[in-house]
């Protein structure tokens, strides 16, 4: 599937309660507070609801903005640094507790991330090596709230629509409240249920290539139709931006790609942060 629940996996109960309880406070703060952070070019601060939209994706005829909003934290940079993309420091709200919470959080998923991304590379015949493309990582801790959509709502209208995540492995805490769908490998949208205390784990674009093909980068999509807020909390675990990613076993089925430059399509392309400004006299 590409697809797992992950247990046993060492982070508290108390810690994630803790970023759920920081990611309810931080959205329902008024529009003035979050706008002060808004997202910008190095994608850290608050994303608002019809500000991306996945027009590079081929799953779906996709029109229509994401029905969610979210609070981005990447690495933290003391600046911005031209020649990486991506860098700079974190946008932080004025919220008690909030960047303490979030910091511990990220630390403790860095190093479960780096763990079973070990685990992973090893199943499908890499050595420990390729992990110099993860020296340092991407990583990406996104506070995400999805209103409820009516149920006369179109079926083109999406929370998040159907896609594949762009980089390695994902680590998705949600709520009690259901609404992520995956597409079997029989083409059917089948709903994920959430399971208390357990990760939603799956493989992304890149990983997917540098195992040629052998771990599955699976799409989905989130559809809140539950009458009820929904809350979930991916972690994501990327390559360096430099790195240049090609299949690490067997005749390659992928041609190599540079992560940076592929990152930098797919941003430009789907959210209003990131369009190249306007030439326009």
């Amino acid at each position: 599937m590409g697809f797992a629940y992950l247990v046993g996996h060492g982070i508290s109960a108390e810690l994630r309660r803790a970023l759920f309880d920081a990611s309810r406070r931080f959205h329902a703060l008024d529009m003035a507070q979050k706008q002060r952070i808004k997202v910008d070019h190095t994608h850290r601060g608050y994303i608002g609801i019809d500000t991306s939209t996945d027009v590079t994706t081929t799953l779906a005829n996709v029109t229509k903005p994401n029905q969610s909003a979210s609070f981005m934290m990447m690495r933290e940079d003391a600046a911005i640094d031209p020649a990486i993309y991506l860098s700079g420091p974190n946008k932080w709200p004025e919220l008690s507790g909030f960047r303490k919470t979030l910091k511990r959080y990220n630390s403790e998923m860095c190093a479960l991330a780096d763990r079973t991304l070990r685990i992973a590379l090893r199943a499908f015949g890499a050595q420990d090596a390729a992990m110099q493309m993860f020296a340092p990582p991407t990583t990406w801790l996104r506070l995400l709230h999805y209103p409820p959509l009516p149920e006369s709502a179109p079926d083109d209208l999406y929370g998040s629509a159907p896609h594949t995540d762009f980089g390695a492995l994902t680590f998705l805490a949600t709520d009690d409240v259901g609404g992520l769908q995956v597409l079997s490998p029989a083409g059917t949208w089948i709903e994920v249920p959430p399971c208390a205390d357990a990760f939603v784990v799956n493989v992304g674009d890149m990983l997917h290539r540098m195992s040629n093909g052998a771990l599955r980068s699976t799409p989905h999509r989130v559809i809140n139709k539950t009458g009820r807020e929904r809350y979930s909390c991916p972690f994501f675990y990327d390559p360096n931006v430099s790195a240049d990613i090609a299949p690490l076993i067997g005749a390659p089925k992928f041609e190599p790609l540079n992560f940076g430059a592929f990152l930098r399509s797919k941003l430009e392309a789907s959210y209003d942060a990131h369009k190249p400004a306007s030439t326009d006299a």
